[in-house]
């Protein structure tokens, strides 16, 4: 759905109660509930939908949602909303409810094609725009499938992004064993395309005086190795690199709008990408392997490979000058026992980043939880090993807290670690969970 600047003729137009409604028909204005859409009347310039002002983002979502909902079941193509507050919700919401992946389709889903806000000014509709072609190309990574999306292609994929000014380098198999990356090349020895290292960067404006580190977990797809995953575990597992997309759409979303970057902020992104398969290579539970930051690290369970690949990658981050570290994963079933599928699990080991990514989950309307690193827990990784750590302990309990624990060891830098398992996908769909927090942190900075 492409967001326009205005419509001359829309097949569906919203407007909002006056304050007396009394002209308008009693069955369409009774008991019309905050954040719902009715339809007021149809005729052939187009159909009416009346609604309450939102008076919050919350509402504005809703409201958005529900009416290319309304859009679709009326068949309309060309939508226009009347001015209203908290248009910038509004809009997101309705741009991304009106976002159908039909690329593997033999034909387009139906819903609007056109889409127009009144009163949107140019400022926010750029940041709309921005944030909105971030969380589509998030999406599109996470719903491609496994046998057209691997680290090679989603490589291929990062680099679209030099179009729009961004840097990207990425290392293959042999540049990575030469620096030193042994859990991200050991979790890919299983698979005939190899790892990649994708690094992605948005240069300062002015001379840099800070580098914000974005890494994203890339597993493009687990089967579990050879600690296989059950056949129902497996069906979602394209999407076990929503962190990698969540990271990439931030960036796709920061180079469309680099007048809002802070002066002197450099951002990277970090995606270390790797299938975690079964074959003759692959790692084996027992093995030991040499991390990037030189700690050794045994394999108690090679589906546990996620945290692997990550603290090769923030340890190289860290060693790149990185000054703050955000880490995007679907990391672990324990979070989702814990918070489910709307919340993410938030780790810190700042105050001051963890008050920032809050407030920019909070006003995209994306929801996170602070949970405690509680130090004793990370024990379990230590004992009955001849490496520095294990990478799991085969105990459920607590699931969450020690991955998080066991990342904590590759980082140098204030760092936060968001637990998304669950929110990347949502009924089989991709959701683009965490562009609008990540890049709301990153203005905020």
């Amino acid at each position: 759905m492409q967001l326009m600047t205005g419509l001359e003729q829309a097949d569906l137009t919203l407007t909002f109660l006056p304050g007396e409604a009394a002209d308008l028909p009693a069955q369409v204005t009774r008991n019309l509930k905050p954040g719902a859409v009715r339809l007021l009347s149809r005729g052939a310039e187009g159909d009416v939908a009346v609604a309450l002002p939102p008076t919050d983002a919350a509402e504005a979502r809703e409201l958005g949602e529900a009416l290319v909902k309304l859009a679709t079941d009326l068949g309309a193509r060309a939508v226009r909303v009347e001015e209203t507050p908290h248009a910038d919700a509004l809009t997101l919401a309705a741009l991304a409810a009106g976002d159908r992946d039909a690329r593997y389709r033999a034909e387009a889903r139906p819903g609007p094609a056109e889409f127009a806000v009144e009163g949107l000014s140019g400022a926010v509709r750029a940041r709309v725009e921005a944030v909105a072609a971030g969380v589509r190309f998030a999406r599109e990574l996470v719903n491609a499938p496994a046998n057209l999306l691997n680290p090679v292609t989603l490589a291929r994929e990062a680099r679209t992004l030099e179009a729009l000014g961004a840097d990207v380098d990425i290392w293959d198999g042999t540049e990575i064993e030469a620096r030193g990356m042994g859990l991200l090349a050991a979790v890919a020895a299983g698979s005939a395309t190899g790892p990649r290292l994708i690094r992605v960067t948005l240069p300062a404006r002015g001379e840099v005086t800070r580098v914000l580190a974005l890494v994203g977990k890339g597993i493009t797809f687990d089967t579990g190795g050879y600690s296989i995953k059950p056949a129902a575990g497996m069906t979602t597992m394209k999407g076990d690199m929503g962190g990698a997309a969540a990271v990439l759409g931030t960036m796709r979303a920061l180079a469309a709008a680099r007048d809002l970057l802070p002066e002197g902020v450099e951002v990277r992104a970090y995606v270390p990408a790797a299938e975690n398969m079964v074959g003759p290579h692959a790692m084996r539970p027992g093995d030991i392997y040499r991390a990037a930051n030189g700690k050794t690290v045994e394999v108690v369970n090679t589906d546990a490979e996620g945290r692997l690949i990550l603290a090769d990658a923030l340890a190289v981050a860290c060693d790149e000058g990185a000054t703050e570290l955000v880490d995007v994963a679907t990391l672990t079933g324990a979070k989702t026992v814990a918070l489910g599928n709307d919340v993410a699990a938030l780790y810190s080991t700042d105050a001051d980043l963890t008050a920032r990514l809050q407030a920019s989950a909070e006003a995209s309307g994306e929801f996170v939880w602070e949970m405690p690193l509680h130090a004793p827990y990370l024990k379990a990784f230590q004992k009955d090993t001849l490496a520095d750590l294990r990478n799991a302990d085969m105990v459920p309990a607590g699931g969450s807290i020690k991955a998080a624990l066991f990342l904590r060891e590759f980082v140098t830098r204030p760092w936060a670690h968001l637990d998304i398992a669950g929110n990347a996908m949502k009924d089989g769909q991709a959701t683009g969970w965490g562009v609008g927090t990540l890049m709301g942190y990153v203005i905020a900075s």
